[in-house]
C-alpha cells in the first residue's frame, strides 16, 4: 500500500513537473499556411514574430503582418499556445484587418523566410525586411528619436512620438471599465497603423512618428520604421503658434534621460504598448509616455517635462484591438 503511494505521488510530481515545462511547438511555416490561402495570395508578408516564455503561465505566440495592396489592407494574424487551466494546451486564433493609407509594400519580405524562425524557450524573434532578429537585437534596429531628429533644431512640429508595443499590432486598444469602454488612442495612432514588436527595454527607441505643419492647416505625418524606412501621409489639423514649437524650446537631453531611466523601465511591464509624445499646448511644450500593461491591466501616464508622477488606473480587462 505504501509503495503504491509513493508510486502515485511520484506519477503526480512528474506529470506536474510536464506540464509546467512543457509546451507543444508549431512551426511558423505551418501556421502561416493556416491563413486562408485567397488572403496569402493577395498579400504580401510585411513580419512576422514569434515569442515564447516557459513555466506555469507559459505561451508560444506567432504572429504574421501582411499587407493586401489592392484592397489597401493591414491584416495581423495571431496563434497562441498556452495552458487551459494552467496544465492543458490550447490554441488561441485572433485576427484583425484595418484599413490603411500606408503603403506598406516597402516592408515585404519573402514567406520563404519563415522556414528559418527556429522555436526556443523564453526568446524572441523577428523577421523584418528577410531578416530575423532575435531578443536584444530586436530593439536595436529601431531608430532612436536623437537620430531622428539630429540636426533639425529649426524644424517646425506639432508633435514627436514614439510607438512601442510587445507584439505586432494594429488599430487601438480598448479598455473595459464596469459597463464602460474606452479607446485608448486617437486617430493619430490608431486606424491603420502598424506596431513592431519590442522586448520593452529601451524607450528611446521604436517607431518613431514626426507631425509637421503643412499647407492649408494640415499636418504631414511622417513615420520612420527599423531599416530607413519612412512613410508618409497628411491630416487634416489646425496649427497656431501655442501648438507649434521646435527642438530649442525643450531640454531634449534631460527628457531622454528620463524616458530611458532605469525607474521608468521597471515600472512599465513587459507586456505593454507604450506612446511618448512631446507636444505643445497653450504655449507650453510637455513631454508624456503613458501606457497600458496588458497582463495586469494598468493603464498609465507619466509627465516627464515638466516633472511629474506617475498615474495609475486600473481597468476590467482589454476588450480587443479595434480599427476605428
Amino acid at each position: 500500500m505504501r509503495k503504491g503511494v509513493v508510486a502515485l505521488s511520484f506519477l503526480l510530481f512528474f506529470l506536474l513537473l510536464f506540464s509546467y515545462f512543457y509546451l507543444p511547438s508549431e512551426r511558423m511555416n505551418d501556421l502561416y499556411q493556416e491563413i486562408p490561402a485567397q488572403v496569402r495570395e493577395n498579400s504580401q508578408l510585411i513580419a512576422a514574430y514569434y515569442y515564447s516564455q516557459t513555466g506555469f503561465n507559459g505561451f508560444r505566440e506567432y504572429q504574421f503582418a501582411l499587407y493586401a495592396p489592392d484592397s489597401k489592407a493591414l491584416s495581423i494574424y495571431t496563434f497562441k499556445t498556452y495552458k487551459f487551466l494552467k496544465i492543458w494546451p490550447r490554441m488561441k486564433k485572433s485576427k484583425i484587418t484595418c484599413k490603411t493609407p500606408f503603403n506598406y509594400s516597402l516592408l515585404a519580405t519573402s514567406p520563404e523566410k519563415l522556414n528559418d524562425v527556429k522555436n526556443c524557450n523564453n526568446c524572441r524573434e523577428l523577421l523584418y525586411k528577410d531578416k530575423i532578429y532575435r531578443d536584444e537585437e530586436i530593439e536595436s534596429i529601431y531608430p532612436s528619436i536623437e537620430e531622428v531628429i539630429k540636426g533639425k533644431e529649426n524644424v517646425t512640429y506639432t508633435q514627436i512620438a514614439i510607438l512601442k508595443d510587445s507584439e505586432i499590432t494594429t488599430g487601438t486598444i480598448v479598455d473595459v471599465y464596469g459597463d464602460k469602454m474606452f479607446p485608448t488612442d486617437d486617430a493619430y495612432y490608431g486606424k491603420g497603423l502598424l506596431y513592431l514588436p519590442s522586448p520593452m527595454l529601451n524607450f528611446t527607441r521604436g517607431v518613431v512618428v514626426e507631425f509637421l505643419p503643412a499647407d492649408n492647416g494640415t499636418i504631414k505625418r511622417m513615420i520612420h520604421y527599423p531599416g530607413n524606412i519612412t512613410l508618409s501621409d497628411t491630416l487634416a489639423g489646425h496649427c497656431s503658434k501655442n501648438t507649434t514649437w521646435d527642438l530649442k524650446e525643450v531640454s531634449i537631453r534631460q527628457i531622454l534621460q528620463k524616458l530611458n531611466s532605469p525607474q521608468l523601465q521597471k515600472a512599465i511591464g513587459r507586456n505593454s504598448r507604450a506612446r511618448f509624445r512631446i507636444f505643445k499646448d497653450a504655449g507650453t511644450v510637455y513631454a508624456w509616455i503613458r501606457w497600458i500593461d496588458k497582463n495586469d491591466n494598468i493603464h498609465a501616464e507619466l509627465r516627464i517635462y515638466p516633472p511629474g508622477r506617475i498615474d495609475r488606473r486600473k481597468f476590467d480587462y482589454i476588450n480587443g484591438y479595434h480599427c476605428n
